[in-house]
């Protein structure tokens, strides 16, 4: 069992790692709306946060889905709106990787957060989100098709993991739950271990 989970988590890492350097230029061909409908399930960071924020603020009860639900759709918003006046867009895998650790290793404890905490990290997540998904400098009406979509199925990616947390009340379906949020923990420690790493040589 411990050996699947390293296998699992190495190939985690390997698909992490290449993510920053195809952002924004691995959908190519499909027009702007279905480029950013894809966008937040495509790249690994944004994937991992969405899906461990809807699991984090799912666990935490209805009223932190009722909050944290709406305020990472707004941040997410912000962030696109925000990223195109930002003079140079910062890198923003590592803070998504780290929102998406924090919000995995509370899920994966079992314990029900303060709702307080599910919907600051939901805030982090979808700023974070948008200002990594913002589209390249364009033309502005394909730039605001592209982020709509990607709003679009970020915040709908977010409100089905939750629904699922929230209604995994039987036994097996919390162990499901704390898996899922175990492997994410993993992969987010290695990926932040291996940049950990290459920064200091």
């Amino acid at each position: 069992m411990i050996r699947r989970r390293s296998i699992l988590s190495m190939v985690a890492l390997l698909w992490l790692a290449p993510q920053a350097a195809h952002a924004h230029g691995a959908i190519e061909g499909i027009g702007d709306f279905y480029a950013g409908l894809l966008h937040p399930l495509l790249v690994p960071a944004e994937l991992l946060a969405l899906v461990a924020t809807g699991l984090l603020i799912g666990r935490s009860g209805l009223a932190a889905c009722r909050r944290g639900i709406p305020t990472l759709a707004v941040t997410m918003a912000a962030g696109l709106a925000l990223a195109p006046v930002i003079a140079a867009a910062p890198d923003m895998t590592t803070p998504l990787v780290a929102v998406a650790l924090v919000a995995a290793a509370i899920v994966t404890t079992g314990l029900r957060a303060p709702g307080w905490i599910a919907t600051g990290l939901a805030m982090l997540a979808g700023l974070a989100i948008g200002i990594d998904a913002a589209p390249e400098a364009g033309v502005r009406f394909m730039a605001f098709v592209n982020g709509a979509a990607t709003l679009l199925t970020g915040t709908a990616l977010v409100t089905i993991i939750a629904a699922l947390g929230l209604r995994a009340e039987q036994h097996w379906q919390r162990i499901a739950t704390q898996v899922a949020g175990s492997w994410i923990t993993a992969s987010a420690v290695l990926y932040l271990a291996f940049q950990l790493v290459l920064s200091t040589r």
